[in-house]
C-alpha cells in the first residue's frame, strides 16, 4: 500500500551570502522564497522499502533549511489550511490549480514534494516543485544508493528556487541509505545449442552447456540481484558485434528477481556461419514476364553502417530491355556517393552473369534463358565482410 509522509519544517530565518537572481526574487537582496515541502510519497507501493521516506525526509529537510535563499513554511500552517478547507494532500498534489490556490492560502512562493521508488539496492527519486504564482513546474530526478544520491536532487531543487546551486553532495554522504533486506535466492535456466560449451557465472566457471536448446543448464540458489554470464567455447565461435565487427564470447549481466527464475538463450555460434549472414545486402530471384516488368524498373534500395558506423546509402537500377533479341539489363549502382553503369543481355539456352565490386558492396547479376523463360538472380553483398576474416 501507499503510504505518504506529510511533513513540512519549521520556518527559519536564514542568514545568506548575496544569491543570485532566483525566479521568485527580483534581486540579490530579496526576501528568501518560502517553499511549503509537503510529502514523500512511495510509488512503488512496496511496504519493505517504506523505511526509505524517513530518510530521504530527513535528507532533503536538512539540505533545504541550509540553502541560503529558501525558507520553509512550518507544518502547523499547513496543517491549518487542510483542516479550514478540508483538503486533502493526495488530492492536491494531482490537481495543478488546486495546488496553486492551497499555496496561496498558506503564503507559499512554491509547492514541492518528492517521490521515491525503492530498488534492491538503489532509489529512484523524483523533486517535484510548482510555482504557486506562474503555474510553472519542473522535476530533478537522481538515482543512487547512498545520501548523496538525494542531496544532488537538493542541489538541482535549490538551483532552481534562488538561481545558485548549493554544493550538499560530498565524501560524507557516500553512506547507504538502502537497508539490504533479506531476499530468497533465485534461479538461471540457460539454453544453449553448444555441446560442452564452458559456462562463467560472475567470473567463476559454474559447468557446460547441454548441446539441447530443449534441455537448459540449471543453477539453483542464485542469490537475487546482478549476476554477469559468459559462454566459451572456442576461438571459432562467439557473437559478432557490429557495425564495428568485433569477435568474442557472448556474455551478459542479468537481474535475479527475489525467488524468481532467469530463463537466458545462448546466441553463440559459429564466426563463418554469421559472417555469411552479415554479408548479404540483398538477394533476389525474379521470373520475367510482362506481367511484372514493373518488379524490374523498381529501385533497389538500402543502407547499412560500415565498420566505423558511418552511413553507407546503397541503390540499384536494372533498367530492363525485351526486345527481339531477348531481355538485356542495364544495371546502375549507386554506393556511398560513388555510381558505376553495366550492361548484360541474355543468350539462348544459357546462363550469362556478371559481379562488380563498389565501394563495399559487391554486385552480382545473372540472366537464365531457357527456352523463353529469363530467371534473373541479384544479389547484393558487403566486401568488408567474409568468412575466416576473424583470423586476419
Amino acid at each position: 500500500m501507499k503510504r505518504k509522509l506529510l511533513f513540512v519544517c519549521l520556518a527559519a530565518c536564514l542568514v545568506a551570502s548575496l544569491p543570485a537572481q532566483a525566479p521568485a526574487t527580483a534581486t540579490a537582496t530579496a526576501a528568501p522564497v518560502k517553499v511549503a515541502f509537503l510529502a514523500v510519497n512511495n510509488l512503488g507501493g512496496d511496504a519493505q522499502t517504506e523505511y526509505l521516506g524517513g530518510a530521504i525526509q530527513g535528507l532533503l529537510l536538512f539540505d533545504l533549511t541550509r540553502s541560503p535563499g529558501v525558507t520553509l513554511l512550518d507544518r502547523n500552517s499547513l496543517d491549518r489550511v487542510l483542516r479550514e478547507q478540508e483538503l486533502q494532500l493526495s488530492g492536491l498534489m494531482d490537481d495543478a490549480e488546486g495546488s496553486r490556490r492551497f499555496g496561496q492560502l498558506l503564503g507559499a512562493d512554491f509547492l514541492a514534494w518528492a517521490e521515491f521508488v525503492g530498488l534492491e539496492s538503489e532509489v529512484m527519486l523524483t523533486l517535484r516543485v510548482v510555482n504557486v504564482a506562474s503555474g510553472q513546474s519542473a522535476a530533478f530526478r537522481e538515482r543512487g544508493g547512498d545520501e548523496n544520491a538525494v542531496h544532488r536532487a537538493a542541489e538541482s531543487l535549490a538551483l532552481f528556487l534562488t538561481g545558485s546551486r548549493p554544493n550538499f553532495a560530498g565524501a560524507s554522504g557516500e553512506r547507504s541509505i538502502v537497508r539490504q533486506l533479506e531476499l530468497a535466492p533465485g534461479s538461471l535456466a540457460l539454453h544453449s545449442i553448444l555441446v560442452r560449451g564452458e559456462i562463467y557465472l560472475d567470473g567463476e566457471f559454474a559447468g557446460y552447456t547441454t548441446g539441447s536448446s530443449e534441455i537448459p543448464f540449471i543453477v539453483d540458489a542464485l542469490p537475487a540481484g546482478r549476476h554477469s554470464l559468459r559462454v566459451h567455447l572456442g576461438s571459432g565461435f562467439g557473437v559478432v558485434t557490429m557495425p564495428e565487427l568485433s569477435f568474442g564470447d557472448w556474455q551478459t549481466e542479468f537481474e535475479v528477481p527475489s525467488g524468481g527464475r532467469v530463463v537466458l538463450r545462448d546466441p553463440t555460434r559459429d564466426f563463418n556461419s554469421q559472417l555469411l549472414r552479415l554479408q548479404v545486402l540483398l538477394e533476389e530471384t525474379i521470373v520475367w514476364s510482362e506481367a511484372n516488368s514493373g518488379r524490374f524498373a523498381q529501385a533497389r534500395e538500402l543502407n547499412f553502417l560500415d565498420r566505423a558506423g558511418n552511413p553507407v546509402v546503397v541503390r540499384l537500377l536494372l533498367n530492363p530491355t525485351n526486345a527481339a533479341g531477348g531481355l538485356s539489363l542495364a544495371p546502375s549502382l549507386e554506393v556511398g556517393g560513388q555510381s558505376l553503369s553495366l550492361s548484360l543481355a541474355s543468350r539462348a539456352g544459357g546462363l550469362v552473369e556478371l559481379e562488380r565490386t563498389l565501394g563495399l558492396v559487391i554486385l552480382r547479376v545473372s540472366i537464365d534463358r531457357r527456352s523463353n523463360r529469363y530467371q534473373i538472380t541479384i544479389s547484393l553483398k558487403r566486401a568488408d565482410i567474409y568468412p575466416g576474416m576473424q583470423d586476419d
